[in-house]
């Protein structure tokens, strides 16, 4: 009775609108056979990832050809996929490397949000945080059981070109946060954009700037200084976007959690927008 308790306890602090949650949180979500996704790709999950959980790609999810971040426009397609790794309507557990990726538990947990699901969750930093608290990891494939996901895409929470677009033209009360490093910011192009720069008006804030040394997000004081001072703020539409949408995804959740009510991932983001000639840049 007293292990019941103990898990009923840490499960009802895990609120509908938490996006990131500890390792105890995750045990706990477990006991109620959350669904767990490995977000680093297949490689890095052969080498050891939390037990029961299947790899997903986000790759696998964007629509296919070039360099491009977009997620795929085939909400069956996505349906499939999600589903293919055992993605129902109960809790999902996102995780990845932390520091040391890309945000790819983000893109995921953006992904599934813009379809709809509502109990997504991100492991707060990643296998590590994971491997610290010293719970198991695996090496067993994969075995997920069938998922029955049904995709609702929620449009809002997508930044598409003709917005992104009309607000660099003409002007909107839209605050463009681009996620990237500083020296993407300032015009280095080391990911593959067809030119440099930062879309004209945007705030330069590094993602990684949220995370502490082992890649947890930081207290949440610091957190809405950090946002604030860039003038992120959340009487705003923000719209955070990076290269191909995997590091912005994560800026998303961040800004989630914190309460953040109207918020989009550019998925597009350089990749696309520098592609045109006549887009402009700064």
């Amino acid at each position: 009775m007293d292990s019941m308790i103990s898990v009923f306890l840490v499960v009802s602090t895990v609120s509908a609108d938490t996006v990131f949650v500890s390792v105890e949180e995750a045990r706990s979500l477990l006991a109620q056979d959350a669904a767990v996704l490995d977000a680093r790709g297949v490689g890095a999950f052969a080498g050891g990832h939390l037990p029961g959980s299947a790899p997903l790609d986000w790759t696998a999810l964007r629509d296919s050809g070039g360099d491009v971040g977009h997620l795929s426009s085939d909400t069956d397609k996505l349906q499939r996929a999600l589903r293919s790794v055992g993605v129902s309507a109960g809790p999902v557990i996102v995780y990845d490397a932390g520091r040391s990726g890309w945000g790819e538990a983000g893109r995921i947990w953006w992904t599934l949000s813009y379809l709809g699901h509502d109990a997504v969750y991100i492991l707060d930093g990643g296998l590590g945080a994971w491997e610290a608290a010293g719970q198991p990891v695996s090496t067993a494939p994969a075995a997920p059981g069938p998922g029955s996901f049904v995709a609702r895409p929620e449009p809002g929470l997508r930044a598409a070109l003709p917005e992104v677009s009309a607000c660099v033209s003409s002007g909107c009360d839209v605050v463009f946060w681009d996620t990237r490093e500083a020296r993407e910011y300032g015009g280095a192009t080391p990911y593959g954009e067809a030119r440099g720069g930062h879309l004209p008006g945007a705030v330069g804030l590094h993602y990684k700037d949220l995370l502490d040394a082992q890649g947890r997000l930081r207290p949440e004081a610091e957190l809405r200084s950090l946002l604030e001072g860039a003038g992120i703020t959340p009487e705003k539409r923000v719209v955070p976007y990076c290269t191909g949408g995997v590091r912005s995804a994560l800026a998303v959740a961040v800004l989630t959690e914190l309460g953040y009510g109207d918020v989009a991932n550019y998925d597009g983001s350089m990749w696309e927008w520098s592609a045109d000639p006549a887009r402009p840049l700064e």
